[in-house]
């Protein structure tokens, strides 16, 4: 990786996890194939403090200090600790340099070509936003369950125009349409909303599975799972709620009983289409089939809190799971 004033691409690292495991990523970043001059941001908080102390250990990766955000609060729950990641990324954003601009997150370790894969990609296709593909690295039965809930739509092969969602794990933008809708990331960046607007707007959206990522996570119980799916799913029914006319937020709502068995199929027929670890599906069925419960139940949660926006479609009337 080389740095220069003129970076070929920018990216954007979410702290979700730190320590060790945000220094295995920058890593694989500083490591990469080619000679890109890659612009790296680390933004941190009072919740990530002791990020900073690898700042020596990469001085070619830019440390952004943001101070005390959110009013200095302590994360009570994943809503809360997600408005960390939404507001950190937003920070990095608008200090990124490059015409085209990624967003990852630390567990997510990139492949040894995806920065010369994501910047191949661009420079082929004229879409706005280009995601890439997630694989599993951690092969236990709740590591499967998650990516089976979360990353299963990003599996390889994937080669997909104008997708329902791009993952803000493993995402690039061209700068100028990202800053063309920069009054919605102003504060905090939430891709659902952001990609939505930028589709209203006629901007291509594309999934390639040339840029890929490896989910790399420790995992804390069935308990801390269950709090996360439910307010993630809250956040995101809250998000998809003020798209919505307050009729189509109830029909979301009174479907959300039937939602986790409508997911848990349309997963089932993924791994089948692909043919790639069914046998894993299988084995991980009911811990993915406990965390779409709780998906649903979050979801349901948040087009009752929905405030009322816009109107329009989003998605499918069975459910989203954006990330």
């Amino acid at each position: 990786m080389r740095t220069s004033e003129t970076p070929a691409l920018s990216v954007v690292v979410t702290v979700v996890d730190g320590g060790e495991v945000l220094a295995r990523h920058l890593e694989a970043l500083s490591n990469q194939q080619g000679d890109h001059n890659l612009e790296v941001l680390v933004p941190y908080d009072q919740a990530c403090h002791d990020v900073a102390a690898l700042a020596d250990r990469y001085p070619s990766v830019r440390f952004v200090d943001l101070g005390t955000v959110l009013g200095g609060i302590s994360p009570s729950n994943p809503m809360e600790t997600h408005a960390f990641y939404d507001t950190r990324r937003t920070a990095a954003l608008k200090l990124a340099k490059s015409r085209l601009i990624a967003i990852t997150e630390d567990r997510g370790i990139p492949k040894s070509d995806w920065a010369d894969a994501m910047i191949q990609l661009h420079d082929k296709y004229q879409d706005g936003v280009i995601g890439g593909a997630v694989e599993n690295g951690v092969d236990r039965l709740w590591n499967w369950a998650v990516y089976f809930c979360d990353f299963s739509r990003y599996q390889p092969p994937l080669d997909i125009a104008d997708p329902e969602y791009v993952t803000d794990t493993n995402i690039c933008y061209k700068r100028a349409p990202l800053m063309s809708v920069s009054h919605l990331w102003e504060t905090v960046y939430q891709e659902a909303e952001v990609n939505w607007a930028l589709r209203r707007q006629g901007v291509g959206l594309r999934l390639n599975d040339a840029a890929k990522t490896v989910q790399h996570r420790k995992l804390d119980g069935a308990v801390t799972l269950a709090g996360e799916r439910f307010h993630w799913a809250r956040l995101f029914g809250m998000m998809r709620g003020r798209e919505l006319s307050r009729i189509d937020c109830m029909k979301y709502a009174f479907l959300a009983p039937i939602l986790p068995f409508v997911l848990f199929i349309r997963h089932l027929r993924r791994q089948l289409q692909k043919g790639r670890h069914v046998g894993k599906f299988i084995q991980a069925g009911p811990l993915t089939f406990f965390l779409l419960v709780c998906w649903s139940a979050g979801e349901l949660v948040g087009y009752i809190e929905a405030p009322r926006g816009r109107t329009g479609k989003t998605g499918s009337m069975t459910g989203g799971q954006a990330s």
